[in-house]
């Protein structure tokens, strides 16, 4: 929906950092999902899509 998994080598260690925000956090600020996702590298497109797929599913939830 967000087009957030380019090439999935990230991908995994990404949505196991964001289900561990969400769980903790269910509504994250902007600045706290990258502080969460901070460790995790990906060199495709950098953060902005997965930073908006990770707030997107908080307001699902």
């Amino acid at each position: 929906e967000h087009f957030a998994v380019q090439c999935g080598y990230c991908t995994p260690g990404m949505i196991m950092t964001a289900k561990a925000l969400l769980d903790e956090n269910p509504k994250p600020t902007e600045e706290q999902v990258k502080e969460y996702l901070c460790g995790n590298l990906c060199r495709c497109t950098g953060y902005t899509k997965i930073i908006e797929a990770v707030l997107a599913a908080a307001d699902k939830m």
